[in-house]
């Protein structure tokens, strides 16, 4: 987790991490709108910005936006989530195309010749969708002109099964063979942002033929990497700013006899919830291990020649079904019934698929495709909230947090006495 130390004199690296989840990355920009005028004051502004599936679409849009101040790309980004609709993204789920995509399951499960089945659901709208709203040539001159040092995406390339991050700018880097990453250096098209949120069997595979060393179809990257921190610190980064859009905290609830959707959803949370949760757990594990008594927690240097802290941002929901939560309720204000049938077909076909009304993980699973105004409105103000309340809490450097966050308890049961002081903890060497 740990990178050389910075070049005397150079400014400090931030990276911009953001993880995958479908239409739930409207949370990311609610979050980075609360935050930008914090950085901003401070004079910092995201130098790489990496994200996975959604994270890679509102990456590639910030991304290309750089040469703006940062507060101004955030509220673009909150506008832009708001115009988003369903017929954005999908086609209708009542409609020639889809009537011929379950008569090729059928086929396919029947086994007959010629059947075949690229995806459940057709995303062909999402390409015009992606091209409107995030400059590609602009991105790539903001690279080239040294205004981003780094613009990522990942995807997982179905030929390996190895996580593949496409980058334009930053160091040269190759294979890491622990962690089964390929590096690809690339200019960012339109393609890979489409790979990189490709969810597998709902959605077809992105074919990518460019650069010719990475020719092949893709899929999306949260299967292997939903956030992407190392390949971040790999970039060059100094500090990380790190939006999840799933929490591993447990809610305090008692769910009924589980059934097959309940497991769907409870295995989303375990791929892309926990993994964000250990590694930033582990950074900061390395950070607490590294901070020589005396120093600033901000830029403090080991004891071991070449290594570093690095400072981080880490802002997800507070629980595992805040957003499960919101899905369900939305839906069952302005969807459930034949009202919501008429007021958007898709929509309410969705939550009847997955029977969202029936309790919050049920809401979770919908969550990941249900792009209603609505829920895009309420994903918007939750994250607005949690980055909120990561500025009034108290931290190892300012906005910065260097060792291990304080044990919390879930929204169902907060922690009163942090609320009143609103003081993390920090790490002893760091308090010296």
């Amino acid at each position: 987790m740990l990178e050389p130390a910075r070049s005397a004199g150079r400014r400090e690296r931030i990276a911009l991490v953001l993880a995958g989840g479908g239409a739930r990355g409207a949370y990311e920009v609610g979050v980075l709108a609360a935050l930008a005028p914090a950085l901003a004051a401070r004079g910092e502004q995201p130098d790489i910005i990496i994200g996975t599936s959604i994270g890679a679409l509102n990456g590639a849009f910030i991304a290309s936006r750089a040469h703006e101040p940062l507060e101004q790309t955030a509220t673009d980004g909150v506008e832009m989530w708001r115009e988003l609709r369903f017929s954005d993204a999908l086609r209708p789920l009542v409609s020639p195309s889809e009537l011929g995509r379950l008569l090729g399951a059928a086929a396919t499960l029947a086994r007959l010749p010629g059947a075949d089945l690229h995806g459940l659901l057709d995303p062909s709208p999402l390409f015009g969708t992606l091209e409107r709203v995030v400059d590609f040539k602009r991105l790539a001159r903001n690279v080239e002109d040294g205004t981003l040092t780094t613009a990522a995406v990942v995807a997982t390339a179905y030929s390996t099964t190895r996580s593949v991050v496409f980058h334009h700018g930053g160091p040269p880097l190759g294979l890491d063979l622990a962690r089964a990453i390929d590096y690809i250096a690339t200019p960012l098209a339109p393609e890979h942002v489409l790979a990189s949120a490709a969810i597998p069997g709902a959605f077809p595979a992105v074919e990518i033929k460019r650069p010719r060393e990475a020719n092949g179809w893709y899929g999306d990257g949260g299967v292997r990497l939903n956030a992407p921190l190392k390949p971040a610190l790999e970039l060059g980064a100094d500090r990380v700013v790190v939006i999840g859009l799933n929490s591993s905290l447990t809610a305090d609830e008692a769910p009924a006899r589980p059934d097959a959707i309940d497991g769907a959803a409870q295995l989303l949370q375990v791929v892309l919830g926990d993994q964000i949760a250990d590694d930033v757990a582990t950074l900061a594990a390395v950070n607490e291990t590294l901070v020589p008594t005396g120093s600033s927690a901000g830029r403090a240097r080991s004891r071991h020649a070449g290594r570093r802290t690095i400072p981080y941002i880490f802002i997800a929901p507070s629980d595992r079904l805040a957003i499960g939560r919101l899905a369900r309720d939305v839906y069952k204000r302005h969807y459930a019934g034949i009202g919501g049938l008429l007021r958007n077909t898709d929509l309410a076909l969705l939550g009847r698929i997955v029977s969202a009304e029936r309790n919050a993980i049920h809401g979770e699973l919908l969550s990941y495709l249900f792009l209603a105004r609505e829920f895009i409105e309420e994903l918007i103000a939750l994250g607005r909230r949690d980055g909120e309340r990561w500025l009034e809490q108290r931290h190892d450097a300012g906005l910065w947090q260097v060792g291990r966050l304080p044990a919390v308890k879930t929204a169902t049961r907060p922690v009163r006495a942090r609320r009143r002081t609103g003081k993390a903890r920090a790490p002893r060497a760091a308090r010296a």
